[in-house]
């Protein structure tokens, strides 16, 4: 990625988008998008994105500038997205391309983006709450 001045405000990037076929199938593409900057480099955030012309703005997403994918959360403001985006900061080297996230640490991004007022996606909701089912934290 092309390092981006510190005055910009806003990223631009590409995202990925699954949008649905008129034969019930899906099919992706990449999105440009311009996202807002954090105080962690490497994380933007950005209004959910609904279709290819579309935000809902009262929605929040944070999204890895390298790969242009989302973190499994989402946030009602534009501030609390922002506010998780800097807690999560130290956890990961965010300007990596591909970032390592070992299983300690993705517990410890979905406690902060719950922390946050972050809904967790339904998949990694499923996957945390497991986690917590034992007394010991390991899972099953």
């Amino acid at each position: 990625m092309t390092a981006i001045p510190e005055t910009t405000t806003t990223v631009h990037l590409d995202v990925p988008l699954t949008l649905p076929t008129d034969d019930g199938g899906t099919f992706r593409v990449r999105q440009p998008i311009g996202a807002h900057r954090t105080q962690t480099e490497g994380l933007v955030v950005f209004p959910a994105l609904i279709d290819l012309y579309d935000f809902d703005e009262s929605r929040w997403h944070v999204t890895h500038v390298d790969t242009g994918l989302r973190l499994p959360v989402e946030f009602d403001t534009e501030e609390q997205a922002a506010a998780f985006a800097g807690a999560v900061g130290p956890l990961v080297d965010w300007t990596q391309p591909r970032p390592a996230l070992p299983v300690d640490v993705r517990m410890q991004v979905m406690e902060l983006a719950l922390e946050h007022g972050g809904r967790l996606d339904q998949r990694v909701r499923e996957q945390y709450d497991r986690r917590n089912a034992t007394p010991d934290g390991g899972g099953e």
